[in-house]
């Protein structure tokens, strides 16, 4: 069944010349995806919006549909929502980036693919996957969030992680790590103009 909202939006688009069939979702609690967003939403100029699971079906109406969320113990927050209503948003046969946010080197091949499993982001040939560099700042997490982020450095790293992924992100954690920059979007910002 068609969505006749993605008509109505392809019959603005028409009368207004906006090309743009890019949307930009982000899922996180302290600001880091939201960043990224705000970004990649500047330098593309195309429509985003903040997880909320009311409006996450109108990722429907875009042929490109870019999902930024904090890593969270392996996983990106709020991923598993996506994923569970696929079908629901005719995500099939759209572009899909999934972009997670986290301590980890980018550039870490064990890192990237434990994440891209972890995250249900194989075998699918419209899923591009991305890590992007994230940012932590101790004092400034809630209540709950400290307990889980000391018993994540205590040890719950090495058990999911490889040894010299598990340092470097506890390290990083440690020492209020800052990795964002714009630059790291580069390589979204390419693939999704590749397949425009």
């Amino acid at each position: 069944m068609k969505n006749p909202n993605r008509t109505a939006r392809e019959n603005r688009r028409a009368e207004t010349g906006d090309s743009s069939d890019t949307i930009v979702v982000c899922s996180g609690k302290y600001g880091t995806a939201l960043q990224y967003a705000k970004w990649l939403m500047e330098m593309l100029g195309c429509d985003g919006m903040e997880y909320d699971k009311k409006n996450l079906g109108y990722v429907s109406m875009y042929k490109n549909v870019v999902y930024i969320g904090a890593v969270r113990n392996g996983d990106i927050h709020m991923l598993n929502m996506l994923w569970q209503n696929y079908n629901n948003f005719g995500l099939d046969g759209r572009n899909l980036y999934i972009c997670g946010v986290g301590l980890g080197d980018p550039e870490s091949r064990s890192y990237v693919d434990l994440l891209r499993r972890r995250n249900g982001c194989e075998g699918q040939d419209n899923i591009d996957f991305f890590i992007l560099p994230g940012r932590v700042k101790k004092e400034r997490l809630k209540l709950l969030d400290r307990s889980l982020f000391k018993d994540f450095i205590t040890g719950g790293a090495y058990g999911m992680y490889e040894k010299d992924d598990a340092d470097l992100i506890m390290q990083r954690a440690e020492n209020n790590y800052d990795g964002m920059s714009k630059e790291a979007l580069d390589p979204v910002i390419r693939r999704i103009m590749e397949l425009n």
